[in-house]
């Protein structure tokens, strides 16, 4: 009986490292799709387009339980932080436009109010068994919606790294519960989230989003 009891934490703990990409792999790949779809044609949309992929690509996560997950998690929500500082300095230094047209689109009313709704379905979310709510279609929906409501030029470059979590999370075995709250998940099957298939996308996402961000660079400054 005891083997069996230590067999079976053994399986949980690989089915648990092998089941999860990590949250650089989903920033790479997020934001590599949010820049390739969308093509920022400006600095303002090249800045609004990393600071809303970087947070869609892994708020799906919220929902981890494992320590090494989580702290992954606050790495990268610190690097967000981060990143939204330096584009608040940057709108301040070198007037990028993000504040005119936030003033025409959207109000403090609106930030506020959306940003305390989509913290508290966030904290919903977390308290959700891993891939149940945060990774199905009506959170995709509502947190959408909710960036929609808050700043409507975020939108779109959320909703695309959003999707490419849930979408490369699909391809391996542990269900996903897409049509939540209903109890039947999907999984195709196709791969484990081990050290290969987690480098490869982790390497594949970084070289496209460098290549994609300098080329929107290129684009913008009109130098081709």
């Amino acid at each position: 009986m005891q083997n069996l009891s230590e067999y079976a934490i053994i399986y949980h703990i690989s089915f648990r490292r092998f089941s999860i990409l990590t949250g650089k792999t989903h920033l790479a790949v997020g934001t590599a799709a949010a820049l390739c779809i969308t093509y920022p044609s400006d600095f303002k949309e090249l800045a609004l387009c990393i600071i809303a992929s970087s947070v869609g690509s892994v708020v799906c996560d919220v929902d981890v339980k494992s320590s090494d997950s989580r702290r992954d998690l606050n790495r990268i929500t610190a690097l967000t932080v981060i990143v939204g500082i330096a584009l608040l300095f940057a709108e301040y230094k070198f007037n990028l436009g993000i504040t005119k047209n936030f003033n025409r689109e959207s109000d403090m009313f609106r930030l506020v109010l959306g940003f305390i709704s989509f913290i508290a379905v966030c904290t919903f979310g977390k308290y959700q068994p891993h891939r149940s709510f945060m990774h199905s279609i009506p959170a995709l929906a509502i947190l959408t919606g909710i960036i929609y409501f808050m700043y409507p030029a975020l939108a779109p470059y959320f909703f695309i790294a959003m999707f490419s979590h849930i979408f490369i999370d699909l391809f391996n075995k542990k269900r996903v519960k897409l049509f939540y709250p209903l109890k039947k998940g999907i999984c195709f099957r196709l791969c484990t989230a081990d050290g290969k298939v987690n480098n490869i996308l982790f390497f594949t996402g970084t070289v496209f989003s460098i290549f994609f961000f300098i080329l929107a660079i290129f684009h913008i400054l009109k130098w081709f």
